[in-house]
């Protein structure tokens, strides 16, 4: 498995994103996960777009249609994202393209859209996944759950690596901006030294975004000494 934070895909002459977590599988699967912290009302609109993208990726100029693989779209919300629906408090709500006229007919194009409210009601959900939720909100933990005692662990060895004492969650938009923009140039130390000279600096460039004045891309790769 294959995973990428902060991962841009772009299309062309048209809007560019950047997904939180991207994951390929060894059999080309992809899997996002996204964060969403404020309600922009727009979660539905959003994780079409994002499929439509992972699923453009997939095929080269040569394969066929069949060849587009799983893909799957995972949002995880502080906040219910179907609002409207009769049960606005559901925890989880999988998402999928039916014929309208025969709605137990699901067209099973491979594309797989998994909305989860970590406000909902977790009396109505799985062991394993109330506690990943309750994990992830750090809250007590009502029942044992190897997925949530697993979330619990790794929490602790970042605050142990990184002397953090809050939840990510509970930091401000710019803290955790901060905190990926470093995660993200400790790698870039590690692999753009491994490309070849003449690819390093637009690759130092992507890091920061196409900075316009380039004095962050030309700073980073003369402190960390690599040549470009």
């Amino acid at each position: 498995m294959k995973i990428i934070s902060e991962k841009r895909l772009k299309n062309v002459n048209h809007k560019e994103i950047r997904l939180d977590i991207l994951a390929t599988d060894k059999q080309g699967n992809k899997y996002n996960i996204e964060m969403q912290v404020a309600d922009e009302h727009n979660v539905v609109e959003r994780s079409l777009y994002y499929q439509s993208l992972l699923v453009a990726g997939m095929l080269d100029a040569r394969d066929k249609y069949q060849d587009i693989r799983q893909s799957y779209v995972i949002f995880l919300c502080l906040f219910s994202p179907l609002k409207d629906v009769q049960r606005p408090d559901r925890v989880i709500s999988h998402l999928e393209r039916r014929v309208t006229e025969e709605l137990e007919y699901s067209l099973k194009d491979r594309t797989h859209t998994i909305l989860l409210n970590l406000d909902g009601d977790l009396r109505t959900v799985n062991p394993n996944l109330r506690g990943f939720i309750q994990a992830l909100k750090q809250q007590p933990q009502t029942n044992t759950s190897d997925l949530g005692n697993q979330l619990i662990q790794a929490f602790k060895d970042i605050k142990a690596d990184q002397g953090k004492e809050r939840s990510y969650m509970m930091l401000t938009k710019a803290e955790q901006d901060e905190i990926r923009m470093k995660e993200r140039l400790e790698s870039a130390k590690r692999y753009i030294p491994r490309l070849r000279i003449e690819e390093r600096w637009d690759a130092a460039m992507e890091e920061f975004d196409y900075d316009a004045d380039k004095a962050k891309a030309k700073a980073f790769l003369e402190e960390n000494n690599i040549e470009y």
